[in-house]
Protein backbone atom coordinates (compact mmCIF):
# COMPACT_ATOMS: atom_id res chain seq x y z
CA UNK A 1 0.00 0.00 0.00
CA UNK A 2 1.32 3.66 -1.00
CA UNK A 3 2.26 5.61 1.68
CA UNK A 4 -0.02 8.58 2.22
CA UNK A 5 1.07 11.39 1.66
CA UNK A 6 0.31 15.08 3.38
CA UNK A 7 0.42 18.81 3.12
CA UNK A 8 0.19 21.39 5.61
CA UNK A 9 -1.97 25.03 5.34
CA UNK A 10 1.10 27.11 5.82
CA UNK A 11 5.07 26.49 5.51
CA UNK A 12 5.57 29.77 6.97
CA UNK A 13 7.81 29.78 10.44
CA UNK A 14 5.61 28.59 13.27
CA UNK A 15 5.29 30.78 16.45
CA UNK A 16 5.46 29.39 19.54
CA UNK A 17 5.46 30.26 23.36
CA UNK A 18 8.09 28.03 24.33
CA UNK A 19 8.43 28.39 28.04
CA UNK A 20 11.86 28.28 30.00
CA UNK A 21 12.71 24.47 31.72
CA UNK A 22 13.18 26.00 35.33
CA UNK A 23 15.64 24.44 37.26
CA UNK A 24 13.78 24.98 41.41
CA UNK A 25 16.12 27.35 43.44
CA UNK A 26 16.25 24.76 46.56
CA UNK A 27 18.71 22.00 43.96
CA UNK A 28 20.75 24.79 42.43
CA UNK A 29 21.62 25.60 46.12
CA UNK A 30 22.48 22.07 46.85
CA UNK A 31 25.02 22.51 44.09
CA UNK A 32 26.50 25.55 45.08
CA UNK A 33 26.75 23.61 48.53
CA UNK A 34 28.32 20.80 46.75
CA UNK A 35 30.60 22.92 44.68
CA UNK A 36 32.19 24.78 47.53
CA UNK A 37 32.70 21.31 49.53
CA UNK A 38 34.14 20.14 46.41
CA UNK A 39 36.61 23.31 45.16
CA UNK A 40 37.23 25.93 48.15
CA UNK A 41 36.82 24.09 51.80
CA UNK A 42 39.90 22.49 52.63
CA UNK A 43 40.40 18.99 54.13
CA UNK A 44 38.03 18.20 57.05
CA UNK A 45 36.67 21.44 56.66
CA UNK A 46 32.81 21.72 56.09
CA UNK A 47 31.34 24.38 53.81
CA UNK A 48 29.30 26.85 54.45
CA UNK A 49 26.58 28.41 52.00
CA UNK A 50 26.70 31.66 53.55
CA UNK A 51 27.86 35.01 52.83
CA UNK A 52 30.69 35.28 55.24
CA UNK A 53 31.82 31.94 54.51
CA UNK A 54 31.94 32.35 51.15
CA UNK A 55 33.61 35.97 51.10
CA UNK A 56 35.98 35.14 53.45
CA UNK A 57 37.18 31.66 51.35
CA UNK A 58 36.21 32.49 47.80
CA UNK A 59 38.57 34.35 45.67
CA UNK A 60 36.14 35.49 42.57
CA UNK A 61 32.53 35.58 44.96
CA UNK A 62 31.82 37.74 47.97
CA UNK A 63 28.19 36.74 48.51
CA UNK A 64 25.48 33.64 47.93
CA UNK A 65 23.67 35.38 45.49
CA UNK A 66 27.78 36.11 43.51
CA UNK A 67 27.91 31.78 43.38
CA UNK A 68 24.43 30.97 42.92
CA UNK A 69 24.63 33.82 39.59
CA UNK A 70 27.21 31.27 38.45
CA UNK A 71 26.13 27.88 39.86
CA UNK A 72 22.71 28.23 37.71
CA UNK A 73 24.04 29.95 34.68
CA UNK A 74 26.17 27.07 34.52
CA UNK A 75 23.29 24.32 35.35
CA UNK A 76 21.33 25.96 32.80
CA UNK A 77 23.76 25.60 29.82
CA UNK A 78 24.48 21.97 30.97
CA UNK A 79 20.24 21.96 30.74
CA UNK A 80 20.63 22.54 27.07
CA UNK A 81 19.31 19.55 25.93
CA UNK A 82 16.20 19.33 28.08
CA UNK A 83 15.35 22.82 27.26
CA UNK A 84 15.89 21.84 23.27
CA UNK A 85 13.71 19.08 23.77
CA UNK A 86 10.65 21.09 25.47
CA UNK A 87 11.05 23.44 22.74
CA UNK A 88 11.01 20.66 19.84
CA UNK A 89 7.66 19.42 21.40
CA UNK A 90 6.38 22.72 21.72
CA UNK A 91 7.01 23.78 18.25
CA UNK A 92 5.85 20.24 16.18
CA UNK A 93 2.80 20.31 18.17
CA UNK A 94 2.27 24.08 16.51
CA UNK A 95 3.51 22.62 13.68
CA UNK A 96 0.97 19.33 13.47
CA UNK A 97 -2.11 21.83 13.35
CA UNK A 98 -1.46 22.56 10.13
CA UNK A 99 -1.97 19.39 8.63
CA UNK A 100 -4.54 19.74 5.79
CA UNK A 101 -5.41 16.09 5.67
CA UNK A 102 -6.94 13.38 8.32
CA UNK A 103 -4.96 10.89 9.27
CA UNK A 104 -5.53 7.24 7.81
CA UNK A 105 -7.86 5.70 10.17
CA UNK A 106 -5.48 2.06 9.75
CA UNK A 107 -2.30 4.08 10.15
CA UNK A 108 -4.11 5.49 13.56
CA UNK A 109 -5.01 2.39 14.97
CA UNK A 110 -1.56 0.70 13.95
CA UNK A 111 0.68 3.60 15.43
CA UNK A 112 -1.25 3.46 18.83
CA UNK A 113 -0.98 -0.72 18.41
CA UNK A 114 2.55 -0.18 18.30
CA UNK A 115 3.06 2.35 21.19
CA UNK A 116 0.72 -0.09 23.33
CA UNK A 117 3.13 -2.71 22.76
CA UNK A 118 6.31 -0.96 23.25
CA UNK A 119 4.24 0.50 26.44
CA UNK A 120 3.71 -3.24 27.32
CA UNK A 121 7.19 -4.93 26.96
CA UNK A 122 8.76 -1.72 28.55
CA UNK A 123 6.61 -2.48 31.80
CA UNK A 124 6.90 -6.14 31.87
CA UNK A 125 11.12 -6.10 31.27
CA UNK A 126 10.86 -4.05 34.07
CA UNK A 127 9.82 -6.89 36.10
CA UNK A 128 6.38 -5.53 37.16
CA UNK A 129 2.94 -5.65 35.76
CA UNK A 130 0.32 -2.84 34.12
CA UNK A 131 -1.51 -3.18 37.51
CA UNK A 132 1.80 -2.44 39.75
CA UNK A 133 2.85 0.47 37.52
CA UNK A 134 0.13 2.23 37.27
CA UNK A 135 -0.52 1.78 41.30
CA UNK A 136 3.16 3.41 41.46
CA UNK A 137 1.72 6.05 39.64
CA UNK A 138 -1.74 6.77 41.26
CA UNK A 139 -3.62 6.41 37.89
CA UNK A 140 -5.95 3.80 36.36
CA UNK A 141 -5.01 0.88 33.43
CA UNK A 142 -7.68 3.01 31.62
CA UNK A 143 -5.93 6.14 32.31
CA UNK A 144 -2.61 5.05 31.04
CA UNK A 145 -4.08 3.34 28.05
CA UNK A 146 -6.35 6.41 27.19
CA UNK A 147 -2.28 8.42 27.87
CA UNK A 148 -0.49 6.18 25.39
CA UNK A 149 -3.35 6.24 22.63
CA UNK A 150 -3.55 10.54 22.77
CA UNK A 151 0.87 10.75 22.88
CA UNK A 152 0.21 8.32 19.75
CA UNK A 153 -1.96 10.05 17.77
CA UNK A 154 -0.28 13.19 18.48
CA UNK A 155 3.22 11.67 17.09
CA UNK A 156 1.57 10.51 14.13
CA UNK A 157 0.56 14.21 13.30
CA UNK A 158 4.12 15.78 14.18
CA UNK A 159 5.64 12.81 11.94
CA UNK A 160 3.26 13.37 9.15
CA UNK A 161 3.50 17.22 9.52
CA UNK A 162 7.47 16.75 9.09
CA UNK A 163 6.78 14.54 6.14
CA UNK A 164 4.70 16.85 4.69
CA UNK A 165 7.02 19.62 5.48
CA UNK A 166 10.18 17.69 4.07
CA UNK A 167 8.07 17.16 0.30
CA UNK A 168 7.34 20.50 0.01
CA UNK A 169 10.87 21.62 0.19
CA UNK A 170 11.99 19.27 -1.98
CA UNK A 171 15.10 17.52 -0.15
CA UNK A 172 17.76 15.69 -1.66
CA UNK A 173 20.05 13.69 1.14
CA UNK A 174 23.71 13.56 1.10
CA UNK A 175 26.16 11.24 3.21
CA UNK A 176 25.99 13.88 6.02
CA UNK A 177 22.15 14.11 6.08
CA UNK A 178 22.53 10.56 7.34
CA UNK A 179 24.76 11.51 10.49
CA UNK A 180 22.19 13.16 12.12
CA UNK A 181 20.44 9.96 13.05
CA UNK A 182 23.55 7.95 13.25
CA UNK A 183 24.97 7.32 16.76
CA UNK A 184 28.64 7.70 16.94
CA UNK A 185 31.22 9.50 18.76
CA UNK A 186 32.97 11.23 15.60
CA UNK A 187 32.22 12.17 12.29
CA UNK A 188 34.62 9.46 11.32
CA UNK A 189 32.75 6.56 13.35
CA UNK A 190 28.57 7.53 11.74
CA UNK A 191 30.86 7.70 8.27
CA UNK A 192 31.78 3.94 8.59
CA UNK A 193 28.67 3.07 10.22
CA UNK A 194 26.93 4.72 6.78
CA UNK A 195 28.87 2.76 4.86
CA UNK A 196 28.08 -0.15 6.33
CA UNK A 197 24.25 0.26 6.61
CA UNK A 198 24.62 0.88 2.76
CA UNK A 199 26.49 -2.19 1.75
CA UNK A 200 24.00 -4.16 3.72
CA UNK A 201 21.34 -2.86 1.43
CA UNK A 202 19.49 -0.96 4.05
CA UNK A 203 19.99 2.57 3.78
CA UNK A 204 16.90 3.47 1.41
CA UNK A 205 14.83 2.45 4.93
CA UNK A 206 16.23 5.37 6.64
CA UNK A 207 15.80 8.15 3.94
CA UNK A 208 12.24 8.99 4.99
CA UNK A 209 13.89 9.46 8.94
CA UNK A 210 16.78 11.46 7.42
CA UNK A 211 13.97 13.04 5.91
CA UNK A 212 12.18 13.85 8.51
CA UNK A 213 15.49 14.93 10.77
CA UNK A 214 16.30 17.27 8.52
CA UNK A 215 12.72 19.01 8.18
CA UNK A 216 12.77 19.31 11.31
CA UNK A 217 16.12 20.79 12.08
CA UNK A 218 14.95 23.81 9.25
CA UNK A 219 11.89 24.29 11.08
CA UNK A 220 13.24 24.60 14.36
CA UNK A 221 15.69 26.68 13.14
CA UNK A 222 13.71 29.27 11.52
CA UNK A 223 10.65 29.28 14.39
CA UNK A 224 9.71 32.66 16.07
CA UNK A 225 9.36 31.81 19.60
CA UNK A 226 8.84 33.89 23.29
CA UNK A 227 9.56 32.56 26.45
CA UNK A 228 6.65 33.94 28.40
CA UNK A 229 3.26 35.15 26.39
CA UNK A 230 3.79 38.51 28.36
CA UNK A 231 7.08 39.06 26.30
CA UNK A 232 6.55 41.57 23.53
CA UNK A 233 9.31 40.31 21.03
CA UNK A 234 9.30 37.18 19.06
CA UNK A 235 12.87 35.91 18.60
CA UNK A 236 14.33 33.41 15.87
CA UNK A 237 14.93 30.04 17.63
CA UNK A 238 18.01 29.42 15.22
CA UNK A 239 19.70 32.52 16.85
CA UNK A 240 18.84 32.14 20.75
CA UNK A 241 20.28 29.03 20.69
CA UNK A 242 23.40 30.12 19.16
CA UNK A 243 23.24 33.10 21.82
CA UNK A 244 23.49 30.46 24.42
CA UNK A 245 26.29 28.93 23.06
CA UNK A 246 28.53 31.75 22.51
CA UNK A 247 27.39 33.01 25.80
CA UNK A 248 30.27 32.06 27.75
CA UNK A 249 33.11 32.69 24.96
CA UNK A 250 31.37 36.14 24.54
CA UNK A 251 31.95 37.22 28.53
CA UNK A 252 35.04 34.71 29.67
CA UNK A 253 35.64 36.99 32.66
CA UNK A 254 32.19 36.56 34.35
CA UNK A 255 31.06 32.91 33.83
CA UNK A 256 34.07 29.59 34.10
CA UNK A 257 33.34 26.39 33.34
CA UNK A 258 32.16 23.93 36.10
Amino acid sequence: MASPTFTLTSYDPVYAVCEEVRIPEDVIKQQALRWLQLNIAKSGETAKLTDSWVDEHCKDFRSVDELLIFIRYNMYKDNREVQQLADQDVICRELSKRLVEELPEDLVEESIDAAMYRMEDMVYRSGRSIEGFCEERGITEEQLRADVRERAIQSLKEDSALAAYAAHRGYTLEPEDFYAIIPGESIQEKARKRRQIELEGRLAPMEEYALKTKALKEIMENAMIKRKPTDTEWLRYGDTSADVLEANKQFPDSFVSL
